[in-house]
């Protein structure tokens, strides 16, 4: 069954799910929890730690474990470099080539 307004997490029309406000933030699925998080780095950490204890989860309970997944966000949309780049935003990464050379451009 198709949900009329369905989420989307990526490309051109991509659905907002966590906080504007929140530069970066990981949002879990499943629970629909938000953790603002202080950078890029710890954002990522958080999501790789809570992602490795939701695949023990699933590999122990098996088909009866509840899907939970931790997804990076960055100002309320879901995060990839490669997002970003398509969105012309810049993606938070130090020394990233792509941003950089916009952010000399810029100046």
């Amino acid at each position: 069954m198709e949900h009329a307004n369905p989420t989307r997490l990526f490309g051109q029309e991509r659905t907002r799910v966590g906080y504007e406000d929140d530069e970066w933030s990981v949002w879990i699925l499943g629970m629909d929890d938000i953790h603002p998080q202080p950078s890029l780095d710890d954002a990522l950490q958080f999501a790789a730690e809570h992602n490795a204890a939701f695949a023990e989860l699933r590999l122990r309970d098996g088909d009866h474990a509840i899907p939970l997944y931790a997804v990076v966000l960055h100002f309320g949309y879901a995060w990839t470099q490669a997002t970003e780049h398509a969105h012309g935003v810049d993606c938070g990464v130090e020394n990233c080539g792509p941003c950089s050379f916009t952010k000399k451009a810029a100046v």
